[in-house]
């Protein structure tokens, strides 16, 4: 099981959102985080290059992770209009 960090964006990001969004998107990461090496990792290019995306309907979760650590960082969370700007 890997450990969850949410960086200070994405603690922010998190606050704003509708509380049944949030509970969507902590339970998804939760998930993530429990199932780590079962999880298919869809990964970002350019600017977000070394970082993955998690699908939670319209709203996007920009991670990455240390598989030596054992942690997932969170760097965003936002609609799927704006995660990526």
């Amino acid at each position: 099981m890997y450990t969850l960090e949410l960086r200070s964006p994405a603690k922010t990001q998190l606050k704003r959102l509708d509380a049944t969004i949030r509970k969507q998107v902590l339970e998804k990461l939760n998930e993530l985080c429990a199932n780590f090496k079962t999880r298919r990792h869809i990964a970002l290019k350019g600017r977000d290059r070394g970082r993955f995306k998690l699908q939670v309907g319209n709203y996007r979760a920009v991670y990455a992770f240390d598989k030596q650590a054992r942690v997932v960082v969170v760097h965003r969370v936002a609609h799927r209009s704006k995660v990526y700007s």
